[in-house]
């Protein structure tokens, strides 16, 4: 139980971190300025990090969250897998 707990705060602050990306993101007055580009390569980064993937997996059974997680802990494990099956 104690790894699943550490596997939700790892993709809690992870989806942190990306959050705070895409806000920097969205300040950008040009989308294909080089700043940008560099922001969305970070976001990239950042959501396939090998301990990313292997947190979800834990985290996963058969493409769905795992047994015992809050309702907010499922939506964020959720968008998550989202996230990096879409880079």
């Amino acid at each position: 139980m104690i790894a699943l707990a550490a596997d939700v705060e790892k993709i809690s602050n992870v989806m942190k971190e990306l959050e705070s990306l895409e806000e920097m993101l969205e300040n950008e007055s040009d989308p294909a300025s080089g700043r940008s580009i560099e922001i969305k390569a970070g976001m990239k980064k950042i959501m396939t990090q090998p301990e990313v993937i292997q947190s979800l997996d834990r985290l996963e059974v058969q493409g769905q969250p795992v047994w015992g997680l809050s309702v907010q802990e499922r939506e964020l494990i959720q968008l998550a897998r989202e996230l990096v099956n879409a880079c």
